[in-house]
Order: C-alpha cells, then structure tokens, then sequence
C-alpha cells in the first residue's frame, strides 16, 4: 500500500503517516487507531508483535506498557490505556485496562469493521453510548457492542477502571 493510500483510507494528512515512517512523527491515540484500522491490524501490534506464552500468562498492571494518555485539560481528558495482552492463536483479541479521570469524556472512533469490544467495569460509573444506545455501567457491570461505529465514554462516578477485550473478526483463509 503506499503512503498516499494509507493516508487517504486512514483519514489523515501524508505528511504526517511519512513523519511516522520515518519514526519523527509524534501522533495521537486517534491518528494511530486510524491508521490499525486502515490497515485492518490490531490496534497494539503497530507497538510490539509478541503473543504470549501457550501455557501461563501474567501481567503485572505497573509493568503493561502505557500506549496512549490523554492529559485533564484537553478533549478526552484524563484518560490511560495500558496493552494487557494479545493472542492470536485462536479469534484475534486484545486486552487493555483504561482508567478514565473524574469528569472525563473520551470519544473514540470506529475500529475495524465487524470488532466487538467487551467492557468490565472494575472501578466507578460510565456512560458508554454509539449513536445506537447509551448505558450507565457500575462497578461488576459488562458490556458488548460492535465498535465498528464512533463510540464515547462519560465517567459519572470516577476515577473509572474498565477492562476492554477486543474481539477481531475472524479472517477467511488465504487461498
């Protein structure tokens, strides 16, 4: 694909994909959620490529790696995604914690179509609306939806912590 396609298909200014080829680009959580999605790749292995082992698995919170923060002050504030893990031995999926600060509102674009995000709530109150629904989840509380449409998230009580699992769509095979 060259650079002029992805930038196009990803919504986003050429020179900035360049910046980011050429490892001189500093972009946002949503420029790199356009361009995974774009592409049609998980969104975290545009940051490492590394399943886990089959047997056992562990990830300390404070050792998962922060992919994205968005500092109180500016639109979709107060919010920190960490990469929990990826597998692909079976259905691709993802999983991250996010903590959201008290009055934060985070708006995300669609993902990859036909991806459904599996949201726990661990910690606090949020809203979590697409244009087809709106729901308040507290603490215990799961949620399911196709995220394959723009999506936001309103703490009502906070700090919020949320455990999202992303369910890729399964692939045909190549011929």
């Amino acid at each position: 694909m060259t650079l002029s396609a992805l930038a196009a298909r990803a919504g986003v200014a050429k020179s900035t994909v360049s910046l980011i080829e050429r490892g001189q680009g500093n972009p946002s959580i949503d420029t790199v959620w356009a361009l995974a999605s774009a592409l049609g790749v998980p969104f975290a292995s545009l940051f490492h490529a590394e399943s886990p082992a089959d047997e056992m698995s562990l990830v300390r919170e404070h050792d998962s790696p922060v992919i994205a923060v968005k500092q109180a002050g500016l639109e979709g504030d107060g919010l920190i995604i960490r990469h929990l893990l990826t597998r692909t031995g079976g259905a691709l999926i993802e999983i991250y914690s996010l903590v959201l600060e008290h009055g934060a509102v985070c708006h995300a674009d669609a993902h990859v179509t036909g991806l459904f995000e599996h949201i726990t709530v661990a910690a606090g109150s949020v809203e979590i609306s697409t244009d087809s629904f709106s729901e308040v989840l507290n603490r215990g509380d799961l949620i399911s939806f196709r995220a394959d449409r723009s999506h936001s998230y309103r703490v009502i009580e906070g700090p919020v912590r949320l455990v999202s699992v992303h369910e890729y769509p399964r692939r045909a095979p190549l011929d």
